[in-house]
């Protein structure tokens, strides 16, 4: 087993390399937030994790694939610290400042079960509300005070709040409907289906609300706290993306619902959508905060590994979430029979899932959690399976909500497991960076691992439209390695291109495959600086850097970093063919170094050597 990491040393590096690809990076916040490290790197649920670094005493938000990490006291400069939360998956930490946004390495969630066998406990309550059917949970914190909060999405449009009475406990308070920034009950209309995000890393978090006709809503809450943090505005975030109704699925483009992690693990959020038709859209955002219409790509069709498009049955209601706390995203899918299909993750940090399980209270077909005509669990409560997932007693074990067609909403907890992993997602392939510099004559690719187990591989794979993917080379990996390893690979196919995707495929000496992040390289051909150059290489006191292919002088982010990614040196200059010394370089020890050189086409590496 294998998974990709990143250092929280190269990390800088990777995300100047991810917001340049994405032509976001401006010479001024190259010297932006910064993770250094964090404690402990792994954790469970309640835990306090702190963060240390660079400029982070402006952050606003802190997530783990998609879901608030609550900041405990005041960031500081150097020092930001978080909570996990109750039903937290194993993935990167998404910090973000009113400067940007930086990732941290994987966080491994510990958990006290991996079961997948969660027994029916009680009614958690019925809803008193206007409408009383179709509910549809999920689970937050909008005021930021530590207690669990059951959002119940209604058949009549309208959105009720339970908040916990106290921390760790099973009682809930009396329903609170949310309102809009005027004071007005929110109303998306009909058969309200809710999730809770924070797209934009500003701190306020978001109800993404579909409703009848398909189109999911954005609802932004107008505080972090007090009467604010229930009160929201209002924009269309997709309009109904699942086309005209079909004669094999009546409203074939209603009924939406949303859910958010970041299935790659690559910092852009994934929005997966299910509707009537029983099938599931992907969105992804196309730059870091992204939060409107435009900012999302939109992928299509949800598959199986097998390229088989998902069909989970008639009004599928997903939810993304760990379910059996083995390190990999799951997708949990009520459907309008009564029933929950469980759909694995197909591979870390993949888009598609391996076929679906239905659930069981129990492990076998007789426990199957039914909440339709012919369920037991309970008899007949209008099907319409709605789940939700959070450890709202505190126990270490996730708590499963089914909200269902007559309103009610009933509670299974996940059973004990007869033995627990250590480490939930075993890390022996840790690569440290990814990245890459668009060239006149081709794209540069350079990629560093901190360590490799049973490694077998590395596949270099191309992309015009990043959708489809080909393998353009392979290059033998470590096997086994302790020691820092540096890998480069130079497509010159590239060179007519004006923006090319990349991934590595890792694979294993036992055949498991991981992918990492996409890097994204675009290019001016007629503008782009064919090479740059370093003088004298090796070097002693002075370094001279100069970019021969540029006519006139362009504003360059110029940094040294060690081969283990710890930043050395950091400039900006205006550099062309004429070579210029970088000033006030500070003393460094003997060995090799990393230049790069950060334009407005690309960004460009090289290797250089302190005698």
């Amino acid at each position: 087993m294998f998974a990709f990491t990143f250092s929280s040393a190269f990390l800088p590096s990777l995300r100047r390399t991810l917001l340049a690809s994405l032509g976001l990076l401006t010479p001024a916040l190259v010297s932006a937030q910064t993770i250094v490290s964090f404690a402990p790197t792994t954790a469970a649920a309640g835990s306090t994790v702190v963060i240390t670094g660079l400029n982070l005493g402006t952050t606003t938000s802190v997530q783990l694939n998609g879901q608030k990490m609550r900041v405990v006291g005041t960031p500081t400069a150097t020092s930001v610290s978080v909570i996990v939360p109750p039903a937290a998956a194993t993935g990167r930490m998404r910090l973000t400042t009113s400067t940007g946004t930086v990732l941290s390495a994987k966080l491994g969630i510990t958990r006290k079960s991996s079961s997948v066998s969660y027994g029916q406990q009680s009614t958690a309550f019925t809803g008193t509300t206007a409408s009383g059917n179709y509910s549809t949970p999920t689970a937050g914190d909008l005021d930021n005070d530590g207690l669990v909060e059951l959002l119940v999405g209604q058949g009549d449009g309208t959105v009720m709040l339970y908040e916990q009475a106290s921390a760790n406990s099973l009682t809930l308070g009396t329903g609170v409907l949310l309102k809009n920034a005027d004071g007005t009950t929110l109303d998306v209309g009909l058969y309200a289906k809710p999730t809770v995000a924070d797209l934009d890393g500003n701190g306020l978090l978001e109800l993404l609300v579909g409703e009848d006709t398909g189109n999911v809503l954005r609802y932004e809450q107008l505080a972090t706290s007090g009467a604010g943090a229930l009160q929201f505005t209002k924009t269309t975030l997709f309009a109904n993306p699942f086309g005209a109704a079909t004669s094999g699925a009546p409203n074939g483009g209603s009924y939406a619902r949303p859910t958010v992690a970041d299935l790659d693990n690559n910092g852009l959020l994934d929005i997966l959508v299910g509707s009537n038709d029983g099938t599931l859209r992907r969105y992804e955002q196309a730059t870091p905060n992204a939060s409107t219409t435009a900012g999302f790509t939109a992928w299509g069709q949800l598959k199986l590994a097998n390229g088989t498009v998902i069909d989970a049955g008639d009004v599928d209601k997903p939810l993304l979430t760990d379910y059996n706390g083995d390190g990999y995203l799951d997708m949990l899918v009520g459907t309008k029979a009564g029933t929950v299909m469980l759909y694995t993750q197909s591979g870390l940090n993949a888009v598609t899932f391996n076929a679906g399980t239905n659930l069981s209270t129990d492990g076998t077909s007789a426990g199957l959690i039914n909440l339709g005509a012919t369920g037991t669990n309970p008899s007949n409560v209008g099907g319409y399976a709605a789940p939700a997932v959070t450890d709202l007693d505190g126990d270490g074990l996730l708590d499963l909500f089914l909200g269902n067609g007559n309103g009610t909403i009933f509670r299974y907890e996940q059973a004990q497991s007869a033995t627990t992993p250590s480490l939930v997602a075993p890390l022996p392939v840790q690569l440290t960076a990814f990245e890459g510099a668009a060239l006149a004559t081709g794209n540069r690719l350079n990629w560093a691992t901190a360590q490799e187990v049973n490694s077998k591989v590395f596949v270099v794979e191309a992309s015009a439209d990043g959708k489809t993917f080909a393998t353009v080379a392979e290059l033998p990996a470590a096997g086994r390695s302790v020691s820092p390893r540096a890998y480069e690979y130079f497509d010159a196919s590239a060179a007519a291109a004006a923006v090319r995707y990349y991934r590595l495929r890792q694979v294993d000496l036992d055949g498991t495959v991981a992918y990492s992040p996409v890097v994204v390289l675009r290019r001016s051909v007629a503008s782009a600086p064919a090479t740059a150059e370093a003088y004298p290489n090796p070097f002693t006191q002075a370094l001279s850097v100069a970019l021969p292919g540029s006519a006139e002088p362009q504003a360059v982010a110029v940094s040294l970093t060690t081969l283990a990614g710890r930043p050395v040196y950091a400039a900006k200059l205006d550099l062309g063919a004429a070579p210029q010394a970088l000033a006030a370089l500070p003393e460094l020890a003997a060995g090799v170094y990393v230049l790069r050189l950060t334009t407005a086409t690309g960004i460009i590496t090289r290797k250089v050597t302190r005698q």
